[in-house]
């Protein structure tokens, strides 16, 4: 497959859409922990809520971007939000209280969301028919990459600078990331400027037509309440596998392995975060979502075992890098799987809902895991749960197809 031409200037608007409003959104927010709650002689916790916050509204602007994406030109949109975002971003440098903190952090989540991962997976999946795994993939990739690649610029800025100034140089990234889909996105739809989706022809594809219980793929009908009820939870599951991988630290300390064994298992599983979206999406096109997500939920379950019997020094390291695979269930595995079982025509009305619950079981678990922890005295409990959820998500998306066929 190539990609060249507008489809390629898509491809790489969608990637700086999601490397702004997730890589600098989420993937840097805990640069700035310490040093803003140092200054403004605070608790960390208290600042780690402008996290949770700006994710929390980054679900809801994902559930109004379909509304907002109906409009035939995208640019209004794009520059609207893209303005808030960096204006927001720009405005905490001006902060000197928690709570004005959180207000700007309401419109950095609102704003990042409305163009986030709704809009920029429902832009690829009306561009792209050929090649939908590898590109959506190539998206949420970015992601891991945006903070890869600016953690340690920004770590050197705020050290520097101070954090006002680190709020400041994410701000400019964040125009200069969201910069080629003002610029070059010609419209949500190909059909917006006369083209087809790549891959497509004007012919009925072989899915078309076929009855189902979503034959809403073609129609826009009504959508099985079971099946929404069925990848909602998947969602949910896979979302809050992602909540434990920040406490690896935590969970090496606990195995008597020591803080640099965490920090290698952290560091190894954000690798795998990364590449295994692309795997993910090469094996989506290759053999179908259905076959790469359940064996994707069997690595994940792997590692897990692993984990719970087996606490060398090495396999652990091996268990986190496996484990990293959980960040595409929730994020690659949700959008094809969605695609696959409701059809691109109903993506929008049903994607905004299942990236809620992502968001915030993401957001709970993450919390919910310390509890545990605080409860059991030990990672154990937390491992086991991590476990059935893992288990769960492979019968909920053999159940979702299952459906989806009756």
């Amino acid at each position: 497959m190539k990609i060249k031409g507008t489809y390629l200037l898509v491809l790489v608007a969608m990637c700086g859409l999601i490397a702004s409003g997730v890589g600098l959104v989420t993937n840097v927010a805990g640069l700035f922990f310490d040093p803003v709650a140092s200054e403004l002689g605070i608790l960390k916790g208290e600042v780690s809520l402008t996290l949770t916050i700006c994710n929390i509204c980054f679900a809801l602007g994902g559930m109004a971007a379909p509304k907002l994406m109906k409009a035939r030109s995208p640019k209004p949109l794009l520059i609207a939000a893209t303005a808030v975002l960096a204006g927001s971003t720009a405005a905490l440098t001006l902060c000197h209280s928690i709570v004005t903190m959180y207000v700007l952090c309401i419109l950095r989540g609102l704003a990042a969301g409305v163009v986030g991962m709704v809009f920029a997976t429902s832009v690829l999946n009306n561009w792209f028919v050929e090649g939908i795994g590898l590109v959506t993939s190539i998206a949420f990739g970015c992601s891991g990459i945006a903070g890869a690649v600016f953690s340690p610029i920004l770590s050197g800025v705020i050290t520097g600078g101070g954090w006002r100034m680190g709020y400041l140089v994410v701000a400019i990234l964040t125009v200069l990331l969201n910069l080629p889909a003002i610029l070059f996105l010609p419209s949500v739809d190909p059909k917006g400027c006369g083209k087809l989706a790549l891959g497509a022809t004007s012919k009925p594809t072989q899915n078309e037509g076929k009855k189902t219980n979503v034959s809403v793929a073609s129609t826009g009908g009504a959508i099985s309440g079971i099946l929404f009820a069925l990848v909602l939870v998947y969602s949910i599951f896979c979302s809050g596998l992602t909540g434990l991988p920040q406490h690896f630290p935590g969970m090496a300390e606990s195995f008597g392995l020591g803080a640099a064994t965490g920090a290698t298992m952290l560091s190894f599983c954000m690798v795998a975060n990364t590449a295994g979206k692309v795997i993910l999406g090469i094996l989506v096109d290759k053999f179908g979502a259905k076959r790469s997500i359940l064996a994707y939920c069997v690595v994940v379950i792997a590692s897990l075992l692993v984990f719970l019997f087996v606490r060398g020094p090495i396999s652990v390291i091996v268990a986190a890098t496996l484990f990293g695979l959980c960040y595409s269930l929730a994020t690659v595995g949700i959008s094809m799987t969605t695609r696959d079982v409701f059809g691109p025509q109903n993506y929008t009305r049903v994607y905004p809902t299942f990236s809620l619950g992502g968001n915030v079981a993401n957001a709970a678990f993450s919390s919910i895991i310390g509890f545990m922890y605080d409860f059991s005295g030990g990672y154990d409990l937390t491992l086991w749960v991590m476990l059935v959820m893992a288990i769960a998500t492979a019968g909920l998306i053999f159940g979702a197809y299952a459906q989806k066929n009756a």
